[in-house]
C-alpha cells in the first residue's frame, strides 16, 4: 500500500480501486493503525461503510489486526521485562455506532422494530424535562449519566462492534445505554466505524465530534466549527456511489399530502406556544434573548437534543450572525412557515412540468409571502430552537413541518448547485399529484466540509473506475494518488465474456429500439436456457479405497442474473412466460425475482440459498441499482455465473437527471455521454462483482449487451476485471460464450493444490519473512554495485537530498515494518 502511504505522509486526498475480497479492508486497517502508532500526532481513524454487516465485518477485520500486532509486541519484548499495558502494547479503543434501533437494550423499546418509534420512545424517556418531572425514565440512560458524572472512561481499550455494546449494556456492572456510550467514546476511540450518513448527512452528522485527538469520554465534547485541519483520517469503504449520497442528503421532496400535514404541525405548535405564554412564559422570554446573541448560542439551547436536529450545511460566517428580528418571536416564526406553506401550495398548481432556480423561487416567495430571502436560511435552526424551547420528545410528528424547514434554509443558502423542479405526474403513471423537488445538483456541497476539515480522506471501493472521474465531480483538490490495484491468482479465477449477438447474428441489446424486438429477448431467453443446462459446480470428490481420481459434480447451476431496470425485468418475464422460456428453466432448477418488496426479497434471497445449499440449484433475476445488486454477495457456490443483461443507464428523460447533466456540462466540463457512460458503467462493475468475494472463489461474468465491446464502455471495465479478458472472449455469440462458461467452469473444478512459500497467492508468516529476506539481499548486492561503480556521484547525490524520515522503532509491529 505504498500509494496510500505516500498519500498519508503528503497530507492528501486518494482514490483507491482494490478488487472485492482480497483484504482491502485489512489492507486499509493494517496500514493506518500502523501509521498512527508510528505518528502519535495522528488523529483518530473514521471508518465510513454502508450498511450494519459491513460494519460488524469491519469492526471483526480490526480486531484480528490489533491482535496480531499485541502478539507481535510482545514476542519483541526482551526477557525478563514487565510486559506493558493498554495502549503501550499496542491495544487501540475502537468502537461502531449505529442507530437507536440497532443498539438499544430498553426492555420495551427495543421490540419496536419501526426505526422512527424506536427513536421517538428513547426521546420521551430521555428528554431533560421528562427526566426532571421524574415521570418516566430509561435505567440505562440513568447509569451513562452517572457514570459521566464520575468522570468514567466507561470501557477500557479494546474492540468493540455494536454488539459487544449492547452486551455491556445488560450487563449489571456497566448497564449503561450502547447509543449514548458510543456516541460518547468517539472522542477517545483511536477507530470509529459507521455509517455515511454520520459524516455525510447534515441532518444526522457528528462531523462536529469526530475530529481531533481522542479524549476521555467523561470530559465536555466540543462544539463543531474548527477553522484548521485536523489530523485525523476518513475512509469512505464501498464508495463507488458516494456522490449519489451526497446529493440525496440535501435534497428534499414536499408533495401536497405533507404540506397539509404541515399546516397541522403549525396549529399544533402555536397552540402549544399559547400555553407556554400561558404557564411558563418565561422560557419563550429566554429563548428570545439567546437568539439576539446569534445562531450557535441558539443551537446550543440542549445538547442532547439538538443532536437529532443538525441543520443543513450552512457557510461559517453565517452561523456566528443573529437571527432576524422579524422570527425571534415564536409566533412571528410560526406565521412566516404558514405564509411559506401556503405559497408552496400555491406553487404546486400546475398542469406541466417546470424548473427554476434557488434564485428566481426566492423572488417569488418575496412578491408573493412577503418573506425576507435572509431569513430563510434560519429557518430550520430556528425551529430546532421552537421545538427545544417548546420541549417537544416526539420529533417525528413534526417531520412534516421539519422538512418544509430543510427546504427554505437550502433555497436560502445557496443560490448555486440547486435547482427546484415540479412535476405533476411524478410516478408517470397518469395520476395527477404534483410534488416539488428541491434536487441538489452538485455532490461537492455535502462532502466539501469533510475535506477542508480532516487532513486526508480516502475512496475506496471494488469498482470505482475510472478513478479520474470522483475528484473532479467531489471537487477534491490536494488528490496525491488514485491507483486502480490489481489481483494476484495462482490461476485464471475470472472468465468475462461480452456476448454481442446470438446464434442467428442478431444483435442483442437493451437499448430502446431494440426492446420491444421479439429476437433479441428470445436470444435472451435462449442464453439463460442454455447457461441452467451448462454451468456446472466442480467438486473433487475422493473415492473410499482408490486413488484420488477426476469427478465432476454437474449440479445444476447457480447463476445470478441482472436487469436494467424493473420494468425492463417485467417485460422480458412477460415474453419469456409466453414463448415458454420460463417453463424450461423451471424443468432444471428454481427461479427467484427480486421485487421493489424488501421484505419480499429478503425471503426469496433465503429460499435461494436453501436452493442452492440443497444441491438444487437455482437462478436468482435481480435489478442493477436495486437491493440486492448494492449490499448482497454471491460467493462460493452461491454465486458461479453472473449475467447483466444491457447496460444499466438512468432514465434519460429524467428533469433530475438532465439538470445534474447540464450543470456538469456548465461547471466541470463534463459531457453528458461521459457522465452517463461513467454512471452506467460503475452500476454493471458493481453486480458483476458480487459473484467474486474472495482469492479463492471464482465465477464467469458476461455482460450481454453488443454495447459492451465498444472502446467507450469497455475501457471503464475495472482493470483486475479487464486483465482478464481475452481478446476471443470480446464479439461472441450467445453458444459459443456458452461453451466458453462451460470450458472455464470444467477447468476449474479439476483437483488443485495451493502453492506455499515465495510465489504463493496468499502467503503465510514464514513466507512473507522468506520474501522480505530475498528483497532486502537483492536490495543490498544492487547497493553494493551502484557504489562500486557510481560512488562518487552517488556520494554528492545523497547530499543534496532530504533527510529521509527516521527508521521505525523495534517496537512497531510487523505491519509497520512492512510499510517501511
Amino acid at each position: 500500500m505504498c500509494e496510500l502511504k505516500r498519500a498519508l505522509d503528503a497530507k492528501g486526498n486518494s482514490v483507491l480501486e482494490m478488487p472485492t475480497g482480497t483484504g482491502k479492508t485489512v489492507t486499509l486497517f493494517s496500514l493506518i493503525t500502523s501509521y498512527q502508532w508510528a505518528h502519535p500526532e495522528l488523529g483518530r481513524l473514521v471508518y465510513c461503510t454502508r450498511t450494519v454487516p459491513e460494519m460488524s465485518k469491519a469492526v471483526e477485520e480490526l480486531r484480528k489486526v490489533i491482535d496480531f500486532r499485541v502478539e507481535v509486541l510482545a514476542k519483541e519484548l526482551d526477557a525478563g521485562s514487565e510486559a506493558p499495558k493498554g495502549l503501550a502494547a499496542g491495544h487501540i479503543l475502537a468502537v461502531g455506532l449505529s442507530a437507536r434501533r440497532n443498539m438499544c437494550v430498553h426492555p420495551e423499546v427495543s421490540k419496536e422494530g419501526d426505526r422512527e418509534r424506536v427513536d421517538e420512545m428513547c426521546r420521551q424517556l430521555t428528554a431533560p424535562w421528562t427526566r426532571e418531572k421524574k415521570t418516566a425514565s430509561c435505567v440505562h440512560f440513568e447509569k451513562y449519566e452517572s457514570a459521566l458524572g464520575q468522570q468514567s472512561q466507561l470501557l477500557d481499550t479494546g474492540i468493540y462492534t455494536i454488539e459487544d455494546l449492547r452486551v455491556k449494556g445488560m450487563d449489571k456492572e456497566y448497564g449503561w445505554c450502547p447509543y449514548y456510550a458510543a456516541r460518547r467514546l468517539i472522542q477517545a476511540s483511536s477507530v470509529v466505524v459507521l455509517n455515511y450518513q454520520y459524516v455525510l448527512d447534515p441532518k444526522v452528522s457528528l462531523a462536529s465530534s469526530l475530529g481531533g485527538a481522542p479524549s476521555l469520554p467523561g470530559g465536555k465534547m466540543r462544539a463543531g466549527g474548527l477553522s484548521s485541519i485536523e489530523p485525523s483520517i476518513v475512509v469512505f469503504d464501498e464508495a463507488h456511489n458516494i456522490d449519489d449520497v451526497c446529493i440525496e442528503s440535501l435534497s428534499v421532496k414536499l408533495n401536497r399530502q405533507r404540506l397539509d400535514q404541515s399546516s397541522g404541525n403549525l396549529t399544533r405548535l402555536g397552540n402549544e406556544i399559547e400555553r407556554v405564554k400561558k404557564e411558563d412564559a418565561s422560557r419563550l422570554q429566554e429563548e428570545y434573548k439567546r437568539l439576539v446573541q446569534g445562531l450557535r448560542q441558539a443551537g446550543q439551547i440542549d445538547e442532547a437534543m439538538a443532536d437529532q436536529l443538525q441543520s443543513p450545511v450552512l457557510p461559517e460566517d453565517l452561523v456566528s450572525e443573529a437571527i432576524p428580528g422579524n422570527i425571534r418571536r415564536a409566533e412571528h416564526f410560526i406565521a412566516l412557515l404558514r405564509r411559506i406553506v401556503n405559497f408552496c401550495r400555491r406553487y404546486l398548481h400546475v398542469e406541466r412540468a417546470q424548473c427554476e432556480g434557488p434564485l428566481s423561487i426566492c423572488h417569488k416567495l418575496e412578491e408573493d409571502a412577503e418573506v425576507d430571502s435572509k431569513s430563510l436560511k434560519f429557518c430550520h435552526e430556528r425551529l430546532r430552537s421552537l421545538l427545544n424551547t417548546l420541549q417537544v420528545s416526539n420529533l417525528e410528528e413534526f417531520t412534516p413541518i421539519t422538512k418544509v424547514a430543510d427546504f427554505v434554509t437550502l433555497l436560502g443558502t445557496y443560490s448555486q448547485g440547486f435547482t427546484i423542479i415540479v412535476d405533476p405526474y411524478p410516478e408517470a403513471q397518469g395520476i395527477y399529484d404534483p410534488t416539488l423537488i428541491l434536487r441538489c445538483l452538485d455532490a461537492s456541497i455535502a462532502i466539501r466540509p469533510v475535506l477542508k476539515r480532516y487532513q486526508s480522506v480516502v475512496l475506496t471501493s471494488g469498482t470505482i473506475s475510472p478513478l479520474e472521474m470522483y475528484p473532479k465531480i467531489l471537487g477534491m483538490s490536494n488528490v496525491v494518488a488514485t491507483e486502480s490495484f490489481s489481483i494476484t491468482m495462482e490461476r485464471k479465477c475470472l472468465c468475462p465474456l461480452i456476448v454481442t449477438h446470438g446464434p442467428d447474428q442478431v444483435p442483442i441489446s437493451s437499448r430502446f429500439s431494440l426492446r420491444e424486438d421479439p429476437s433479441v429477448v428470445q436470444n435472451y431467453g435462449s442464453l439463460l436456457e442454455q447457461l441452467v443446462q451448462t454451468v456446472p459446480d466442480g467438486l473433487v470428490l475422493p473415492a473410499a479405497g482408490h486413488r484420488h481420481g477426476l469427478y465432476i459434480n454437474l449440479v445444476l447451476s447457480r447463476s445470478v442474473c441482472f436487469f436494467t431496470s424493473y420494468r425492463y425485468l417485467e417485460q422480458v418475464l412477460e415474453k419469456w412466460y409466453e414463448t415458454g422460456v420460463i417453463s424450461r428453466v423451471l424443468k432444471h432448477k428454481l427461479l427467484f425475482i427480486e421485487t421493489a418488496d424488501v421484505v419480499a426479497t429478503t425471503y426469496a434471497l433465503n429460499l435461494y440459498r436453501q436452493a442452492c445449499d440443497s444441491g438444487q440449484g437455482a437462478v436468482f433475476l435481480s435489478v442493477a441499482r436495486g437491493k440486492v445488486a448494492e449490499g448482497i454477495d454471491f460467493d462460493r457456490h452461491y454465486g458461479r455465473c453472473v449475467v447483466l443483461f444491457g447496460v444499466p443507464f438512468q432514465y434519460t428523460l429524467s428533469r433530475e437527471l438532465r439538470a445534474r447533466l447540464e450543470f456538469l456540462r456548465q461547471h466541470y466540463d463534463i459531457k453528458e455521454s461521459e457522465f452517463l457512460n461513467f454512471d452506467a458503467m460503475r452500476q454493471a462493475s458493481q453486480c458483476l462483482g458480487r459473484v467474486i468475494r474472495s482469492k479463492r472463489d471464482y465465477g464467469v461474468m458476461i455482460f450481454a449487451d453488443q454495447r459492451y465491446a465498444r472502446s467507450d464502455k469497455r475501457s471503464k471495465i475495472p482493470d483486475w476485471i479487464r486483465h482478464f479478458l481475452e481478446p476471443g472472449h470480446v464479439f461472441m455469440a450467445s453458444d459459443l460464450a456458452v461453451e466458453a462458461a462451460g470450458n472455464f467452469l470444467l477447468q476449474m473444478s479439476q483437483p488443485f493444490e495451493e502453492k506455499t512459500g515465495v510465489g504463493a497467492s496468499v502467503l503465510t508468516p514464514q513466507a512473507l519473512q522468506e520474501l522480505q529476506a530475498e528483497g532486502s539481499k537483492a536490495s543490498d548486492s544492487k547497493e553494493m554495485e551502484k557504489s562500486a561503480i557510481f560512488a562518487p556521484p552517488l556520494k554528492r547525490l545523497k547530499l543534496n537530498l532530504s533527510t529521509p524520515p527516521d527508521p521505525p522503532s523495534s517496537n512497531l509491529d510487523a505491519v509497520s515494518k512492512q510499510i517501511w
